[in-house]
């Protein structure tokens, strides 16, 4: 009867308000009887200042549009208002990239530009689970103390500035080259900030943080499972052409002269373009026993760590041997990886980010209406166009040569080479431009179907666009809302939006023009 009458107290007691004699009643989420005992007082409401001046050059960029978008096709001219009001949306008014695609691809699906079908086609995408899923794997390897463990190792003792860049850099990008780079530049940073701390002050963490975050973007596009970008722009790929898929080392030669240069431009520029750059040798350590390499026990233990690895290790292979195998292959090991104890399924969910996921998505529902609506055909025919005083391009089926002008016919292929690198050179401009306001996935989403009707146009072969394209999206490296790895840097070190512009713009050139000439060669 005593625990009868305590529980009746104790309703009585919350229904009236009144305190509740005899022992502490608990409830779940840590409530106690004071808390319980006077009534909710509601919040105050939350007064946000109206972004007013942000709302009026949205305005007025629309209204300068209005007349361009009136005179195209019906169809077409709402998609590309619809484009131009979440990319404003993004850019201007600081809206979530999820939120403002859902508005657009909302607005698509009412005005009859593409059914609901197909705006939901993306989420039963492959590129989309392969991108959840290897990030679920990679969250393994960080659970099992892998990237720590081995990063460690990797860094050494070097005795100078340019030294501790290059040790950095280089190990980060081979870890992105086969696992997901937020994960990689979450866990190195603070890896690299008590490794920096530990050689000396001449080093500062601003030196160190932005060529951490733009490493792993470097890194991951040496391989296909190294970055989200890669794996949607392969199965953009696949759904056009099934017969020649981008396999997983299909992308290394442009990837590995990609990361080359940018590591070489970090190297050089980093002391004078980054904040607190000094290029005093380093003084060495006190005592050994602070040495950074001195790595703590893995938190699963020893075998599960070399059992991820492992685990890791045969999901590439089997990827690489035969790329339509990734997701199977990446599901399997994920489920290993929790039934062996390597990882929680909660670890697993955590590793997914849904806002990405979300956006990749509802970028092929964008992309689906670009094409559907000739919007793809009318912006390749206008690039197509602008490129071409740089040199005549190649006809899409070219005449064979009479016999007898053998000399004369060397000329019009080395103009039409002029005119096919012009139009590289043009997509890899227009997508980094895009690729500062929306996410790098996104990008190639929405420019494939014009870079496709571009190809067909000028005889440009696609894939050397398609890699063009995916190379020029990861290169996100001007902003610092861009990518979320600057983000993470950005506010780890403190740096300012001018920090990124002074390092980040002269590494995309750097990378358009190391990588645009590889691609043309490597794929023509």
């Amino acid at each position: 009867r005593a625990p009868l009458l305590h529980c009746t107290r104790s309703l009585s007691s919350i229904v009236y308000m009144r305190p509740i004699p005899g022992p502490a009643l608990r409830l779940r989420g840590g409530l106690g009887p004071t808390q319980l005992s006077r009534p909710a007082v509601p919040p105050a409401p939350v007064t946000e200042e109206v972004p007013w001046l942000s709302l009026g050059l949205s305005g007025a960029a629309l209204l300068a549009l209005l007349p361009l978008l009136l005179s195209m096709p019906r169809q077409a001219g709402v998609t590309a208002g619809a484009i131009a009001v979440s990319l404003l949306q993004m850019a201007v008014l600081d809206a979530p990239p999820e939120q403002a695609l859902l508005e657009g691809v909302l607005a698509l699906v009412w005005s009859g530009v593409i059914t609901l079908k197909e705006a939901l086609a993306g989420f039963a995408s492959e590129g989309v689970v392969a991108v959840g899923v290897m990030s679920a794997v990679a969250k393994g390897v960080q659970a099992t103390g892998g990237l720590a463990y081995i990063s460690r190792f990797l860094l050494g003792r070097p005795s100078s500035r340019l030294a501790a860049v290059l040790r950095l850099v280089l190990p980060t990008m081979l870890l992105s080259a086969v696992l997901n780079n937020t994960p990689v530049c979450a866990m190195l940073m603070p890896v690299a900030r008590s490794w920096a701390a530990s050689l000396s002050p001449a080093v500062a963490p601003k030196q160190l943080m932005m060529p951490l975050s733009f490493a792993t973007m470097l890194g991951g596009t040496i391989t296909l499972i190294g970055s989200s970008t890669n794996l949607v722009a392969a199965e953009a790929a696949r759904k056009h052409d099934p017969t020649s898929p981008m396999g997983m080392l299909g992308i290394t030669p442009v990837g590995l002269v990609n990361a080359a240069a940018g590591a070489a431009y970090m190297v050089a520029a980093g002391g004078s373009l980054l904040p607190d750059g000094k290029s005093a040798p380093l003084a060495p350590r006190a005592a050994p026993s602070s040495a950074p390499s001195a790595v703590a026990a893995p938190p699963r233990g020893v075998a599960r760590l070399w059992l991820t690895l492992g685990v890791l290790t045969g999901t590439m292979c089997v990827a690489a041997a035969s790329p339509p195998l990734l997701v199977p292959t990446a599901l399997s090991a994920l489920c290993v990886l929790m039934r062996l104890g390597c990882m929680d399924l909660s670890d697993a969910w955590a590793a997914v980010n849904g806002p990405v996921l979300l956006s990749i998505a509802l970028s092929f529902a964008l992309g689906k209406a670009i094409e559907v609506s000739g919007l793809a055909a009318s912006a390749a025919s206008s690039l197509v166009a602008i490129v071409a005083p740089f040199g005549a391009l190649a006809p899409p089926l070219p005449l064979p040569s009479p016999p007898h002008r053998s000399a004369s016919a060397a000329r019009p292929r080395t103009v039409a080479s002029a005119g096919s690198l012009a139009l590289l050179f043009a997509i890899y401009a227009v997508a980094i431009a895009i690729g500062a306001v929306i996410s790098n996935n996104a990008v190639v989403v929405l420019m494939f179907p014009i870079v496709v009707r571009m190809s067909e146009a000028s005889g440009v072969p696609w894939r050397a666009a398609l890699y063009t394209l995916t190379m020029a999206a990861s290169a996100s490296f001007s902003t610092p809302v861009s990518y979320q790895t600057n983000l993470m840097v950005s506010r780890d070190a403190d740096y300012a939006f001018a920090d990124f512009v002074r390092f980040g713009l002269p590494l995309q050139l750097v990378c358009m023009l190391a990588t645009v000439p590889t691609c043309y060669l490597l794929y023509k």
